[in-house]
Order: C-alpha cells, then structure tokens, then sequence
C-alpha cells in the first residue's frame, strides 16, 4: 500500500478511492476531462487550470459515468504506461510480448495490460515499488523502445510520462492520460491472448503490488542513468586501456561459463551472451542471435533454472537488437553521444575560440581610440570590454600584450599626467636600479654573503662609495627607490598590519623569505591591488603561477618590479578603495 503524500486533506472514506488517488493523485494541478463520448468518436479532452482537483472529487469523477477524468505527472512517479491505439501494429498478442520482452531488457519485468475504452485501444502500466524521477523514467522508456526499433508517435506508440523539454518562460508540462478502469467507458483487464478479464478496480490493484514488488529496480535505475546521460549528449566513458577491455571480456567469460545457479538470472545471462559476443566477437544480426541462443541452451543449469524455456528465442532477440544499439564492436568508432551521427564541436574549444574573438575585438577597438599607458590599465579595459576574467586574459597574451605584438605600443597619444595641488609640488623623478634585464639583481641583507655594513661606519660613506645600489633604511622595503635624504622616502603604513615576527631560531632562508612576504605584502598594499589584480600581475609575469609557487629568488625579483611599479611617476592608482 502506497502511503498518501496528502495527509491533511480529506481524502475518500472508501479504501479504493483512496488507493486511487495514492496512486493518481500527485499532481491534481492541470488535470484533464471530457464529456462522455457516443460510440466510434474520441473523447474532447479538456484541461482544467481554474482549481485544484480534490482527493474525494477524483475518486467522485471517476465513478461518474458520464464525464472521463485524467491527470498528469508530477516530478516524481510510482509507475509508467505505453499507449497504443487500436490501428496501431502493435495492437496485438504477438506484438505486446514483444514489447514486454523489450521492457526486460531495463528491468521492468511486469505489467499491468487494460484495455482503455470502448474503442479497443491497449494501456500497458508499470508499477514500480517506489517513487522514481518522472524525467529519467520517460527518457529511459523511450531509449529502451528506440533502441529496440520502435517509433514513439502519438496514435501508434506513445509513452507516458512523455520526455518533456524544460520550460524557461513558461511551465511546460507532461502528457496526462484518462484514468483505468472508469466505468462505462469500457474500459476493462485483459490477459496475454488480449481477452477480457472483468473490470474490478480491487483486482486492479491486486495485480498493481504484485508487479511492482518483482520490478529489477538495480536494472532499472542503471538504464536510467544511462538515458539520462545519453540525453545530455555525455561522451560515453570509452574504455581504451587494452587491459581494462581484457579485464572486462574475462569477467564476462566467467560469468558466461557459471550458467544458471539459481531462478531469475536468464535476463544477466542472455544480455551478457549477446554483448561479449557483439562487442568482442563481432557478432551482429542473424549470427548473433544464432550465437546467444546456442550458447545460452547448452549452459549448465539452463534446463534446470531457466523458467523461460518456452519463449527462449524470443527473449535472446530482444536483447541482441538492445545490445547492437548500446555497444558497438570493440575498436569501432561509438554510436552514442551524437543524434545525427556527426562529429559534435568540443564545448570547450568553442568558449576558447569565442574568449579570443572578444579579446581581439576589444584590443582592436582600443587601438583604434589609444591604448593605455600602463599594462594594469590596459589589461583592466580589455576585461571589461571583452567581458572576461585576469586568468583569462592571461592565458591568451599573444592577443594584446606588448612582447607579443612588437608593433603595438602600449602607450596612449597623449601620455596621462598627475596634477598636485599647489601646496604639495611633485616629487623629483627617483634614480630606480638597472632593470632585471640587464642581469643585476638587488637582494636582501639576509641573503646576501658579505655581512651587513658596521655600525661604526658613517653612512655618508655607503652612499659615496654605492651610489647605484638600494639603501637600507628602517622599513625592510626591496629595492629603495628615492634617496635616504629625502624627507618624502619614508611611506607611512599608518592601516598596514606587518606579518607576525619569526622565531629567533628560524634559518637564514626562513627569515629571508619572511622578509621578502613582507616587502610583497607592503607593495601591494601601496598599490591598491585586489586579490584578482595581484594573481593576474603575478601570472602575467611567471607564467600563470601564484606568489606561493615562486622561488625566493623569483618573489624578489616580484618585489623589485612592484617597487619599480611604484616609482614611476605616471603611475596612477584608479582600483577601488
């Protein structure tokens, strides 16, 4: 008995009608009706979206017999059904075994057939134990019947709940369908050969929790896994190692040379018969078939175990053709993943190629106005013009950066200057180191192998005989950029809060590298970087790393270029604050 999901409204006093709404009553929304038809017309179906159909209104509409009712599905289901109409060519004894058969193959091993009206049309229900996902069940049900040969089409074969496509501007929703057995409408339960077996709602659901409770739900949900993923159009997981294929034929080789050891194991042995000789035996068609039902009658235990001797051939056909469809010969070129059979484009390639179309086109509309003066600036305009991140302007270098274009130049006609107030007159142009190019780098006192200048000597000295070399001052800062003397040298860092101090017994690298973080840090705060500001310097220049990849000797050549960066007198701080 399936517990009602409803528990607050008032649901039927007769246990039937509440069993029917258990069943049929999950989404009450949008549900659909129709005046009672004369003989040889077909219902004018109606959908109703004024109100909620009630619980006790539907087990009401259901025993009218002048009105047909039906309702739809929600996100979730605890059955399915196939529709066939009476002109249909599956309409028939031989036609709905097979089906049946086809159904096997993902597990639903039982069903439910009524006839749905006075018009002869076939309902073919599959009660499941428990609720399954309504879109991956109608996804699963289609790939299994397409895959199987059959064309899903409305007054032929038609499935429900139907493989819906997503709504964005609006709800879209699934097919609904009249419900079983409504009286007067001729509606009534049929055995295999197609003949009536009465119309009694309590048999109904009898048969309902007998099927449901034999459904192979660990078979099920894996064909819907692969559905559903066919669906999204995944590459399927090839299995290209030659040891893993071997590995995988072995496997079914032991299981095939087992045979039955036990009832129930026909469906896993006739599949894996037809898919080892298919996949590595390049079996296909008529020789396949011949193949799976030699080999599967001279198995041990067959004659013993095997409760479907009767039908054998049938069983071994249904799923050769399902094996033909899911797996191909090993080596061949996979026939999933593309509808139409050609080459889809890799999503990936196609963001990469557009990324560089915008890059170009923003780096080209700057040209044409000026670009920036400085490689912050111009890497800030082509984000926001080519809508795109640092990293991935980065990336793709050779589009704007100036090293790769020889002939660009990164500086605007009309270079941009800074104004000072009158009070405050600008600061004379610092005398920076030599360049890193030149090879000449400025380390830190800790690093370096002669010890650190005497106390004693007078630091007019220093400067007389280094003129061309940083000075130490009280704040560790890598490499001094303006003269000792000047009384503007020293930077106040009144909001920076300094690193915590290392332990007295830490190396000399630990402290060199402690006090090159802290210069780095220092640096960046003068400037006014974020986060994506600073990771996109640092890429720019080290090859897409961050400051925690960089050696000592690279976060001091870091430093030198953000200290330099300071210097200059062009600089301009537009980051937000």
């Amino acid at each position: 008995m399936v517990a009602a999901f409803h528990p607050l409204k008032p649901i039927p006093a007769d246990p039937l009608g509440q069993r029917l709404y258990d069943l049929f009553g999950r989404q009450l929304w949008d549900f659909i009706e129709a005046p009672a038809p004369t003989p040889g017309e077909k219902p004018d179906w109606l959908t109703v979206t004024d109100y909620q159909l009630r619980p006790r209104i539907l087990w009401q509409r259901w025993q009218d017999p002048d009105t047909l009712i039906g309702v739809r599905f929600e996100s979730e289901t605890y059955y399915a059904l196939i529709d066939i109409d009476v002109e249909s060519p599956h309409c028939n004894p031989e036609a709905i075994a097979d089906i049946r058969a086809a159904l096997e193959t993902i597990g639903i091993t039982r069903t439910i057939l009524i006839r749905s009206s006075s018009s002869n049309g076939l309902h073919l229900y599959f009660p499941l134990p428990e609720l399954i996902k309504t879109f991956d069940l109608a996804v699963g049900l289609e790939e299994c019947l397409q895959a199987q040969g059959y064309a899903i089409a409305k007054g032929q074969l038609e499935i429900f709940p139907n493989p819906k496509t997503y709504g964005v501007e609006r709800i879209i929703l699934y097919n609904g369908h009249r419900l079983p057995l409504q009286p007067g409408t001729g509606s009534c339960l049929l055995d295999d050969d197609l003949n009536p077996l009465g119309d009694s709602l309590e048999q109904f659901f009898t048969l309902w929790d007998t099927a449901a409770a034999q459904q192979d739900l660990d078979e099920l949900r894996h064909a819907l896994k692969i559905g559903r993923d066919n669906r999204r159009k995944q590459a399927r997981r090839h299995r290209s190692e030659s040891r893993k294929a071997e590995v995988w034929r072995e496997d079914m080789e032991a299981d095939i040379e087992e045979g039955w050891s036990g009832p129930g194991q026909t469906n896993h042995l006739l599949k894996t018969i037809a898919c080892h000789g298919h996949v590595f035996l390049e079996l296909k068609g008529d020789d396949l078939i011949a193949h799976t039902l030699e080999l599967a009658t001279h198995l041990p235990g067959y004659q013993q175990y095997c409760q479907h001797q009767h039908h054998i051939e049938r069983r071994v056909k249904a799923w050769c053709r399902s094996v033909q469809n899911y797996y191909w010969p090993y080596g061949d070129e996979p026939k999933r993943g593309c509808s139409d059979g050609s080459q889809q484009p890799n999503q990936n390639e196609v963001k990469a190629k557009d990324a560089q179309q915008r890059i170009q086109q923003a780096y080209e509309q700057l040209q044409a106005i000026g670009l920036p003066n400085t490689i912050r600036g111009l890497m800030e305009r082509l984000a926001k013009l080519a809508r795109c991140s640092f990293e991935t302007l980065s990336k793709y270098k050779t589009l704007w950066h100036p090293e790769h274009r020889p002939s660009a130049s990164c500086v605007t006609p009309e270079p941009v200057t800074v104004s000072h107030p009158p009070d405050d007159p600008p600061l004379p142009r610092p005398q920076l180191p030599e360049s890193s190019h030149s090879g000449v780098l400025h380390t830190l006192e800790e690093t370096m192998k002669c010890g650190g200048a005497s106390p004693a000597v007078p630091r007019v000295r220093i400067e007389e005989k280094n003129k061309n070399r940083g000075v130490r001052g009280d704040l560790p800062l890598f490499p001094q950029v303006v003269s000792h003397d000047s009384p503007d040298s020293v930077i106040h860092l009144s909001e920076y809060h300094p690193l915590p101090p290392l332990s007295p017994l830490a190396s000399p690298g630990e402290r060199a590298q402690h006090e090159c973080r802290e210069v780095y840090r220092q640096c960046v705060f003068q400037l006014r970087w974020s986060k994506p500001q600073r990771d996109a310097y640092i890429a720019e220049h080290f090859d897409g790393r961050r400051f925690y990849h960089l050696t000592l000797e690279e976060q001091q050549l870091l430093v030198y270029r953000l200290r330099a960066l300071l210097a200059e007198d062009d600089f301009v701080d537009d980051s937000p604050h």
